[in-house]
């Protein structure tokens, strides 16, 4: 996918983009556009060639999801990729920040049931500074905490309500994934103390 001099989002101006969907949740990806494996993008990367890659992270294997982050950290030192985008279907804390941590420059939360590669190719031209890791960990509430129940299960609870409540899909969404986080009421007098 070539980029045109003219995109509106400045971080992928000219280059390729090549998106990285190890766990194939991409529709309409042609192979000439999308690496399936760590190895694949690393050899893809290699020449330079791109300057934008988007990182999917589609799996609901904990062990491959977190993996991800450590390919960031490797194109980032090792190859000469611009900018490196997370694309998640919503805003896992640790996730996002094990993507900070490794050098990922921004992340873009698409809904993954219509995931296709024309979409993310829009959704990283339309990137800007709301985008960042930082401003996206900011929406997230802090007291967030996950408790694996087995390799492809988590339950998201909350820390604030000494890890008792768990959190379903809707209550992520609405709130806790949010800048609304901020008026709930375990976020305003979170009970900690054992």
């Amino acid at each position: 996918m070539n980029h045109a001099e003219t995109c509106g989002c400045p971080v992928v101006r000219g280059g390729k983009l090549l998106l990285v969907d190890p766990a194939g949740v991409v529709g309409e990806a042609s192979p000439e556009d999308c690496a399936f494996s760590t190895m694949q993008c690393l050899e893809r990367t290699a020449g330079g060639r791109e300057s934008t890659v988007a990182v999917v992270a589609g799996s609901n294997e904990q062990a491959q999801r977190f993996a991800l982050p450590d390919l960031v950290g490797m194109l980032k030192r090792s190859v000469r990729v611009c900018r490196v985008v997370a694309v998640v279907s919503h805003r896992h804390r640790m996730l996002l920040e094990s993507f900070r941590r490794n050098g990922a420059d921004f992340v873009a939360v698409m809904n993954f049931g219509r995931l296709d590669a024309t979409g993310i190719e829009e959704a990283v031209m339309r990137l800007g500074a709301e985008d960042s890791l930082e401003r996206q960990l900011a929406l997230v509430c802090p007291f967030l905490n996950y408790s694996a129940i087995n390799a492809r299960t988590e339950l998201t609870v909350c820390g604030a309500y000494r890890n008792r409540m768990v959190l379903g899909p809707q209550r992520l969404r609405s709130c806790c994934e949010t800048a609304s986080h901020a008026q709930c009421g375990q976020f305003l007098t979170p009970r900690c103390d054992a």
